[in-house]
């Protein structure tokens, strides 16, 4: 009598389970199945576990003939969420494909173990089994398709065979060395990535996958965001809501929208933040209250340049309007591997500097190769203060007053730049703290290109009152009559003792923009 086939553990246990539908989920699936049919041409979505046109009805031999309409599919969800279930449904209708190489990886063998795996080997049919090898985590079905399951702890346990897909569970915590080790195998059979996650504060997934489906909508990239609330198990539970809710009360804001609401938040070490998109104007409606002739821009404005230049990463140049309600970011220039020079005409032809009757251009103040360049070609470019800590103060200073505003169609990455823009980590190796804090120096060619045009610029920001925002507005709502009477005496004690002259009528006082950090002071 031959043996009976060795099972994974839990094989098969979940197959009961009905999946209950979730909008995001079923979203995901729908764009994992779509491909190009070479015979027809056509988009279609083919019967799970075959590469067969459901239109001409051609029989396809492998991805190169069948191409897939996505290459990277990118769940982003807060936890609980239900994400990793959907990458093993995923996962496991890519296998019912004969002759398919998984990979499922994990970024620690402990979640790798403990998480994902049993997520999926608890939805693989006993009967689909051909062997399991404990010792190598292999699983390998009838149709001779294989799953191997892979922790990336060491990126490089990223190096393998072809394969024709890969599942990063977790994904924002397998490190990105271990991503861009894995990725060239999935050249070789045009393969695809799936990655779930929550956020891990715009981590390398947020750039790598997210962003360039959402914001730069790159053809082949899918992605998608949601809520642990959006999971149907928490919608038909009351409980499980009320653990929810019980989470947000006990949470700092910030660690809740990225533990539960899947948001990206630099809640540790953020500089800018938020304030970034307090000040995005989004349409040219809203362009137009600072720049009435927009998209269009007179020649007689006053036109400022910060630029960010150096050989070890991209050069980065910012264009600014001066405007009587401030300065407006209008344009970005992000190049890397090329000449002063070089830049030097893309700048000028991506910005219309020459129709301008005004332009300062400004620099750090060290780099005195970059001013002697220009000054050959008759471009003088001012010496800025390079101090981060200056500079930052004074970039906050026109944020928190509300006069530095950021086109969102023209100025998209320096957005992004500016909104993840944080400090290092302030400890050495030993523990010690550093006598000064450092700039996470990765993305940050933009942000320090504002910081250098607004320290070269010679005027101030005004110093008003700014009214207070939604967010700030809601909260101050919500406070019950005692709380707002212990905010009313504060403000009245700040008003004896610092003599400030902020509006009397003002909501809350002081937690407005003036305040700083709004979140924290009481």
């Amino acid at each position: 009598m031959a043996s009976p086939t060795r099972l994974p553990p839990g094989c098969g246990l979940d197959l009961h389970k009905p999946l209950l539908y979730n909008p995001y989920q079923m979203g995901f699936q729908a764009a994992r199945r779509l491909r190009r049919c070479s015979s027809c041409q056509r988009i279609v979505s083919p019967e799970p576990g075959h590469l067969r046109c459901p239109l001409c009805r051609t029989i396809h031999r492998d991805n190169t003939t069948f191409p897939r309409q996505f290459k990277s599919l990118h769940l982003r969800a807060g936890r609980r969420s239900g994400k990793s279930l959907a990458g093993a449904h995923a996962v496991r209708e890519e296998l019912a494909i004969p002759g398919q190489t998984w990979w499922v990886c994990g970024p620690t063998f402990k979640i790798l173990h403990d998480a994902t795996m049993p997520t999926l080997l608890r939805l693989i049919p006993p009967q689909w089994v051909k062997s399991w090898n404990q010792d190598n985590l292999e699983l390998q079905l009838q149709n001779n398709s294989v799953a191997q399951f892979r922790s990336l702890d060491d990126p490089e346990r990223g190096r393998g065979q072809g394969l024709h897909g890969a599942w990063l569970d977790e994904a924002a915590f397998i490190v990105e060395r271990a991503w861009q080790v894995l990725s060239p195998s999935l050249a070789e059979n045009a393969g695809i990535v799936i990655s779930t996650t929550s956020p891990g504060g715009f981590d390398w997934t947020y750039k790598t996958f997210y962003k360039r489906a959402i914001v730069d909508k790159r053809p082949g990239y899918w992605a998608a965001k949601y809520k642990t609330l959006d999971n149907p198990l928490f919608i038909q539970s009351e409980v499980l809501r009320r653990e929810v809710e019980e989470a947000r009360l006990t949470m700092t804001p910030e660690v809740f929208a990225a533990e539960y609401e899947g948001d990206d938040v630099n809640f540790t070490g953020v500089i800018y933040g938020q304030l970034i998109d307090d000040q995005t104007l989004g349409s040219d409606e809203a362009v137009r209250k600072f720049i009435p002739e927009w998209p269009n821009i007179d020649a007689s404005r006053r036109i400022l340049i910060g630029m960010d230049s150096g050989a070890d990463h991209p050069f980065g140049a910012v264009q600014m309007v001066a405007t009587e309600g401030g300065l407006v970011v209008v344009g970005e220039y992000l190049q890397r591997l090329q000449a002063n020079v070089t830049h030097l005409g893309a700048i000028s032809t991506r910005f219309g500097v020459n129709r301008f009757s005004g332009v300062q251009w400004s620099a750090n103040k060290n780099e005195a190769q970059l001013r002697l360049e220009f000054a050959l070609r008759n471009v003088m470019v001012m010496p800025a203060e390079n101090s981060h800590q200056i500079g930052i103060q004074r970039v906050q200073s026109w944020l928190l007053t509300k006069q530095l505003w950021f086109v969102a169609s023209r100025a998209p990455v320096c957005i992004e730049q500016m909104r993840t823009y944080r400090f290092a980590d302030n400890y050495l190796v030993d523990g010690q703290k550093r006598d000064k804090e450092q700039v996470f120096k990765k993305d940050d060619e933009l942000p320090d290109a504002v910081r250098y045009a607004v320290m070269a610029w010679p005027e101030l920001p005004k110093m008003t009152a700014a009214p207070l925002s939604e967010r700030e507005q809601k909260r101050w709502d919500a406070y019950s009559p005692n709380e707002r009477l212990d905010v009313e005496r504060i403000r009245e004690y700040n008003k004896q003792q610092l003599g400030n002259d902020m509006r009397e009528d003002e909501p809350g006082y002081p937690i407005g923009d003036m305040w700083g950090a709004s979140d924290s002071w009481y």
